[in-house]
């Protein structure tokens, strides 16, 4: 890991938030190091999704926040995280 890690108290309120009812994340990094990715993948695996993983190198737009929501269908998230965005 990382001396400054991804994820910061605020989050955690977000993330038991907006993943209510969720089992299915796909997790999407756009920026930052591998160990960003993996921390959030760690975190939500710990918490019981199963979440799959990808690293995309751009996003038009580009992202706003630094964790975003998408919902496609019953049960499953689509999870932005882009670690370069302000906290």
């Amino acid at each position: 890991m990382t001396n400054a890690p991804f994820l910061i108290e605020s989050d955690h309120a977000l993330l038991r938030h907006h993943l209510r009812g969720i089992r299915i994340i796909e997790l999407r990094q756009i920026g930052g190091t591998p160990e960003h990715g993996a921390e959030m993948m760690a975190h939500l695996e710990n918490l019981g999704f199963a979440v799959k993983f990808r690293k995309l190198e751009r996003m038009s737009p580009p992202p706003l926040l630094r964790i975003a929501f998408r919902y496609p269908g019953p049960g499953t998230a689509e999870m932005t995280i882009a670690p370069d965005v302000g906290a």
